[in-house]
């Protein structure tokens, strides 16, 4: 491994660690508020959460396999969710190549050629990010009650719907994006590929990722309400602000998986409604929910290996 990359990995989990040390002195601090809380959790809604989780999973399966379809070539329900979650377990190392790498060596098992699935992973963050984005200012709002975050949030608003406009204009133009990608796999010395999604199948990609923030968030609603007996927090908000840590701290080049980051942005966002000590706990008890959970959802991604579709050939010599 190159130096450069061995720095970028110790500095990801550096800032990622120095920030999970703050949180938990604000903890220590508070141990004995904390030690009167009522923990008691409630296993339905936790049930609940977990559910929402693997359908956001899901989700976001079907998602990338429709952007497969574009490109002219079929992957069974199955396949996608393995390639995708599985390559995603990628993000726990800093830099997001890792994850590249994941979804090249796993498609190609089901003979999605290099080229594809590396625009595939290009084209499912200009889906995935610029959907967080329309959803953030809707379910949190302007920010007012956090005080210390409004000035940022103005600023992060503004270069979010920036974002999403730019995403707007390639979404209504598809040549324009499928130029970029040839560009991109230029300078990587790749062949070009053709991607020519009709209106219907970017229509339903967008709304798959959608879904997937909206599932992310109620199994965060689900969590809360499982371990917190009474909270002020509505479902809006709660969805919200999930969907700004989760997407903000993803993208946090160097923090392997957001660590760190998105237990900020949950502890900033909850603070005004629960107080800094609860808020702090619930985004590392959240850390730890999300961990076991993506632990069983291995598992099962690693079982569909069982029912794997053989590999399909692409429809013309042009992919």
């Amino acid at each position: 491994m190159k130096l450069g990359k061995k720095f970028k990995i110790l500095l990801g989990w550096l800032l990622a660690l120095i920030i999970i040390a703050y949180l938990c002195r604000i903890i220590y601090l508070h141990r004995a508020e904390l030690s009167a809380w009522q923990w008691d959790i409630n296993w339905l809604y936790a049930l609940m959460s977990a559910i929402m989780l693997g359908l956001a999973y899901l989700s976001a399966a079907l998602g990338w396999r429709a952007i497969i379809d574009g490109f002219g070539l079929k992957v069974g329900p199955g396949d996608s969710f393995r390639i995708l979650y599985l390559s995603q377990l990628g993000r726990y190392i800093p830099g997001k190549i890792w994850q590249v790498f994941g979804m090249i060596a796993l498609s190609s098992e089901v003979g999605i050629p290099p080229r594809v699935s590396l625009a595939s992973f290009v084209i499912n963050q200009a889906y995935f990010i610029p959907a967080s984005f329309l959803l953030i200012p809707i379910f949190i709002g302007n920010l007012e009650p956090i005080k210390g975050l409004y000035l940022y949030g103005n600023i992060i608003y503004l270069l979010m719907t920036i974002i999403f406009l730019i995403f707007l204009f390639f979404f209504i133009k598809p040549n324009g994006l499928n130029r970029i990608l040839n560009w991109v796999l230029k300078k990587l010395n790749r062949e070009p590929v053709e991607y020519n999604p009709d209106f219907k199948n970017r229509l339903f990609i967008f709304f798959l990722y959608l879904l997937t923030w909206l599932l992310f968030g109620l199994a965060f609603f689900f969590f809360l309400k499982a371990i917190l007996p009474e909270t002020i927090l509505s479902l809006q908000y709660a969805i919200g602000t999930y969907i700004a840590a989760y997407s903000l701290g993803y993208l946090s080049f160097f923090s392997p998986g957001g660590l760190g980051f998105r237990e900020g942005i949950i502890t900033a966002l909850l603070t005004p409604f629960i107080g800094a000590p609860i808020a702090v706990s619930v985004s590392l008890i959240n850390r730890v929910w999300i961990t076991i959970i993506e632990a069983i959802i291995s598992l099962i991604a690693l079982l569909t290996y069982r029912f794997k579709v053989k590999k399909v050939p692409p429809k013309s010599a042009d992919i």
